[in-house]
This record gives C-alpha cells, structure tokens and sequence, in this order.
C-alpha cells in the first residue's frame, strides 16, 4: 500500500463514514446506564466487595474491559482496570491493590467469558509486560468498527461511542480528561473524583453496548435477515403440508440460507497494523491541534 493509499484510508473518524453505523440508545437503555452508573463499585483491597465482583465475572459470556492508561502499553504502569458485567460495573484501583492477583488474572487469560475491549493491541502490550498476562477470548470493538465502516479511520473509544451513539462529545467525556493535568488525564492521581470514576464506568458500559450494537446491528445484519426469512418458512401453508415438510431429514426452506456469506462487505478491505494505527493516532491528534 502506497502512503497517499494508506493516508486516504485513515481519515477522521468523525467525518461521515462511507456506511451509516449510528445506533441511538433507546429510552430503556439511557435508563438502565443511569442506574448503573448510580452504583459503581470500587475496589482498592481483596475483601468482600473484590471476590463478589470475581465470581461475578465468572459467571458472564462476557465482560467489557478497559485499562488507564494504556495508550503507550508498556510504557506506562496500570492506575485503574474497569470491568461492564451484565449488571455491575466494577473499578479496580490496581494502584491501591498492587498487582493483578492470580484469580483475576486466570479470567483475564481465560477464552471465556470473551473480552470486548476498544485498541486491544495496546491492552494487550500493556498487560503482557506490565502483568505478564495473555489476555485470551478478545474482541475489539475497534475492528468491528472498522468492518461495519468499511474503513479503518484511528478512533478512540470515545470518538467511537461518539460516532455510533450519536452522542456528543461533551457529554460523554469529563473536565479531568480534557484537562490540564496529566495525573489526572491518566488516572494516576488520587483520590479519583467521582466524575472520573463516572466517566470511566460510563466509558466500559457504553464499549458493551456498542460491541452488541455492531456486531448484531451491521456486520451480522444479513445473517438477521435470513434468520427473519427462515423463522417464517411455514408461514401460508397448510398443515398437511408443513407437517409433509418437518421430517427429520427436511431441508424445505433451506434455499433462505446463503452459506458463502461473508460478513465483510468488500473482500479488499485489511485491518490497519499497530504501527500504523499509532503514526496516524499521532497524525490526527496533531491534526486537531
């Protein structure tokens, strides 16, 4: 690929995309993210509170994660690891508890429950040499993003939020995130106030939510439809026939399936490298500078 190729796919994630990807949240969903938002847990020691939100994790097909900070991946030390299960979000003060302890860690490592994170090649460096885990069962919200795009622009998870939600900016982020303040931008200074915590909450929650809506909404949205088409295969006969038509051996209504779909709408498409997710991450922030 050439530079003037490699540059003329990495435009702004927040100009208008080549496919439709927003998604507004329903009224019920605004409702239940409040609710959760009015009860975040924080963890700063391994007592009651801890092992709830470990087995708790356990028991989910799967978890949103998001690390602070982890933009440079190796090359900062983990301040705070947040968790969107089902119900719960859980903050865990990884400065206060020191070390990610072994029975989180095997959750980490474990292909299930899968793991929705956004840029997890940067996750994944951090925690590979700062905790030396291998994270296991990913999925990136980043690269669905760039399949039901049909482009690879880079995208913070906010800007993604941002763009599939429909929500504004500054609605979503908070005065320590934009600030002047590095510790508090990276989440190093303590105490962490609770518009920090509620951003970070707000952020994991949201990155669920958004994984679903992708995945379901636009990449598997023509496997939807054959599901929709077969679901009502026996629709307008009658029942001699459908009971002719339901043996174990049936295929009637097999012809609704395309079994050479492929979810990726344009075969040329490639997934942009790290590095070159990182030159342009750099590019583009100094873009808007």
């Amino acid at each position: 690929m050439s530079d003037s190729e490699g540059n003329e796919s990495f435009r702004s994630a927040l100009e208008a995309p080549a496919v439709d990807t927003r998604y507004p949240l329903g009224k019920g969903e605004v409702e239940s993210l409040r609710r959760k938002l009015d009860r975040i847990v924080l963890i700063q020691q391994t007592d009651s509170k801890y092992y709830k939100a470990v087995e708790d994790m356990k028991d989910q097909t799967s978890i949103s994660l998001l690390v602070e900070p982890s933009f440079y991946g190796r090359h900062q030390a983990t301040s705070v690891l947040a968790v969107a299960t089902a119900n719960e979000t859980y903050i865990f003060d990884i400065k206060a508890l020191g070390c990610i302890f072994p029975e989180l860690a095997r959750i980490l490592e474990a292909e299930h429950p899968r793991k929705v994170m956004h840029y997890s090649h940067r996750i994944a460096d951090h925690m590979h040499h700062k905790h030396r885990l291998t994270l296991g069962g990913i999925c990136d919200t980043f690269v669905a993003l760039c399949l039901a795009r049909q482009e690879r622009s880079p995208c913070s998870l906010p800007e993604a939020i941002s763009l599939v939600f429909g929500l504004p900016m500054e609605d979503l982020v908070c005065e320590e995130v934009i600030g002047a303040s590095e510790s508090r931008r990276n989440f190093t200074a303590r105490p962490l106030s609770r518009s920090q915590l509620r951003y970070i909450a707000r952020m994991v929650q949201l990155q669920h939510l958004m994984h679903d809506r992708l995945i379901y909404g636009s990449i598997c949205a023509e496997v939807q439809r054959m599901s929709l088409a077969f679901s009502h295969n026996y629709s307008g006969f009658r029942s001699c026939d459908v009971a002719i038509n339901m043996g174990p051996s049936s295929r009637f209504g097999f012809h609704l399936i395309d079994p050479s779909y492929k979810t990726t709408a344009d075969p040329r498409i490639t997934l942009p490298t790290p590095d070159e997710i990182d030159r342009q991450e750099l590019e583009h922030k100094k873009s808007r500078n």
